[in-house]
């Protein structure tokens, strides 16, 4: 979430530095063969998000490792690969197996390897990388396995996200000058903050009832939920970017940054949607 257009690194057509057109155009690509996969079945979203999920963490692993951090990479990938699978065929235990994989796999790829230095960077780096990104992702593969209206809900849960994020920005930029956490994001107002989570609220009230079965009040819940929990997500890798000295995690998404830069928010916002949705 970016509310507070950012006085330096500017360029036309751009915002915070960034090629609007282009991240506009990448954007709607993406959301476009994302619900598309979602809605054909969940098989084909879970191709959809495994593929995502791999791309991010090797991404993320190669930019790290620029930066001094190395992590064991082919461990991160079998992971990514495993626990979105894992969750299809067997819920909260393929999660778990997916996290077995996980640390059980660092620890081996470690043990055998001829390597050893600097182990504990290197496994809290990779176990890091691996919960963030594929424990946290897999939570998609949960909520579209709910129940009949499992896609109706992974869409609310991401579309909750983003336009608290779009709701964030245009209304931090039109008010906002109450700065959230200067030292981490100085761009993200508490006015941007407020209005994000408004207009998340407004568009789940008025769509969700219309395209599903889930009724006002849990769409307004989740809603609510995810855009707060979105909000975190995206300064928690801001805090990560602001202590590596970095920008963005990555390359891949023109206009975006990378994967990661994209997804924060959702990352943090999957679990707590689909929490709130098993108390509701």
């Amino acid at each position: 979430m970016t509310d507070l257009p950012a006085a330096a690194e500017t360029t036309p057509g751009s915002s915070s530095g960034r090629n609007l057109p282009v991240a506009i155009a990448i954007g709607v690509v993406l959301a476009v063969a994302f619900i598309s996969a979602t809605l054909w079945s969940p098989v084909v979203a879970t191709g959809f998000i495994t593929v995502f999920i791999v791309l991010a963490s090797i991404e993320a692993a190669a930019h790290l490792r620029e930066l001094g951090h190395r992590s064991l990479v082919p461990v991160l990938i079998v992971t990514a690969a495993v626990t979105p699978v894992a969750t299809l065929r067997a819920g909260h235990l393929g999660q778990m197996g997916g996290v077995l994989v996980l640390l059980f796999g660092a620890a081996g790829w470690m043990l055998v390897g001829r390597e050893r230095r600097r182990a504990l960077a290197r496994l809290g780096t990779t176990v890091f990388l691996g919960l963030w990104i594929s424990f946290l992702g897999s939570f998609a593969i949960l909520l579209i396995t709910f129940d009949d209206a499992g896609p109706a809900r992974l869409l609310l849960a991401i579309g909750a996200t983003a336009f608290a994020d779009i709701g964030a920005y245009a209304v931090g930029s039109w008010i906002g000058k109450t700065p959230i956490a200067p030292s981490l994001s100085p761009n993200k107002s508490w006015e941007g903050f407020v209005g994000g989570v408004v207009v998340a609220a407004l568009v789940a009230a008025v769509v969700m009832p219309l395209v599903s079965e889930l009724g006002l009040v849990e769409a307004v819940v989740v809603a609510l939920s995810v855009a707060g929990a979105g909000f975190v997500g995206d300064l928690f890798e801001s805090m990560v970017k602001r202590d590596l000295g970095i920008k963005d995690l990555g390359t891949l998404l023109p206009g975006h940054g990378g994967i990661m830069d994209r997804v924060d928010g959702i990352l943090f916002a999957l679990p707590v949607a689909w929490l709130v949705m098993v108390i509701l």
